[in-house]
């Protein structure tokens, strides 16, 4: 029973990230984005319901899902930045990650998110604090590129 429970738990862990990825790759009408949207927080904020914690891989697909579903909007910085913050209470920030938002957003949005300049798109892990990182895989996101 134990195992059991243990398979069921680490397929709903690789689960939940691939569906939200999925919803990130929506296209369409504004509607069926949003739609997306929606489909993508729902199942982030399942995981505590289910007794997990998100990995760096589930924020990398919710910060693609803002960043592809989205209109650029104030609403959507603060989308990103409440995401980007409890990624970073978690410990699961990565390279990847901070590459990602500092491709996807003005250096004045990613200033204010991270607190870091993205001078040429070239911010670091190594500028921000260490505790932001403590549970990610590695600082260059090696594991969780493979996916996306």
């Amino acid at each position: 029973m134990i195992a059991y429970i243990f398979c069921n738990q680490s397929l709903l862990i690789f689960s939940i990230p691939f569906r939200i990825k999925t919803c990130a790759s929506a296209t369409g009408s504004e509607e069926r984005k949003k739609s997306a949207l929606q489909v993508a927080f729902s199942a982030y904020n399942s995981l505590p319901s289910a007794g997990l914690r998100a990995e760096s891989i589930t924020y990398i697909s919710m910060f693609h899902a803002m960043i592809n579903l989205m209109e650029d909007s104030p609403e959507k910085v603060t989308a990103i930045a409440n995401i980007f913050q409890q990624c970073c209470d978690d410990g699961c920030l990565n390279q990847h990650m901070i590459n990602i938002l500092a491709g996807a957003m003005s250096a004045g949005d990613f200033l204010s998110i991270t607190g870091v300049s993205s001078n040429k798109n070239t911010a670091q892990m190594k500028n921000l604090p260490a505790k932001w990182s403590q549970r990610s895989s590695d600082d260059n996101g090696a594991n969780t590129e493979l996916f996306f």
